[in-house]
């Protein structure tokens, strides 16, 4: 399966790490969080993978959409797939930081094991240990 690359987001399955890294820059709409969450989630499913890394860093904030579908859609199908750990790289941004915050109350979220992180070498480093 083919990464997928988009103008403010890529999907792209790390094989050494056995996960997918899904990392978005700046704005996204609802049609982008949409397509570029769905590729994931299939991503994930071609390759039954247990982990991910969810790059939030440069985000801004999501569309107010977004928010409803990642919180009540995307977190329970990722569940469904067999995800049960997630390594965030927060957002730097407070607007970015504040919708991921509200996002991250879904009972779905919360039944897979997280950690958030600064930067992506601590997220790869936190999902590569197999104690994690």
């Amino acid at each position: 399966m083919k990464n997928l690359v988009t103008k403010n987001a890529r999907v792209l399955y790390v094989p050494e790490l056995r996960l997918v890294e899904l990392k978005c820059d700046g704005f996204l709409s609802y049609e982008d969080v949409a397509t570029v969450a769905e590729y994931a989630h299939k991503m994930i499913q071609f390759y039954k993978l247990t982990k991910c890394i969810v790059n939030l860093q440069h985000i801004r904030r999501y569309a107010a959409d977004s928010e409803e579908y990642l919180r009540n859609i995307w977190y329970g199908k990722l569940l469904l797939a067999g995800v049960r750990q997630i390594a965030f790289v927060v957002p730097e941004d407070v607007l970015g930081r504040y919708s991921m915050e509200r996002v991250h109350t879904s009972d779905a979220v919360k039944k897979i094991r997280r950690h958030y992180f600064s930067d992506e070498a601590s997220a790869k480093a936190w999902l590569s240990n197999p104690e994690a």
